[in-house]
């Protein structure tokens, strides 16, 4: 995966507290958006 796209994602996940919203970490995050079933 590219830098950039993993540098966007991470602003993404931390903008939008992913973590704390719904506990998921960085790592599974990215698994589910390369899968296609992120859904905020």
């Amino acid at each position: 995966m590219e830098d950039r796209l993993i540098e966007s994602l991470g602003q993404y996940f931390v903008y939008h507290k992913i973590r704390e919203r719904y506990g998921l970490t960085f790592e599974q995050f990215i698994e589910k958006w390369e899968r296609g079933v992120w859904r905020a």
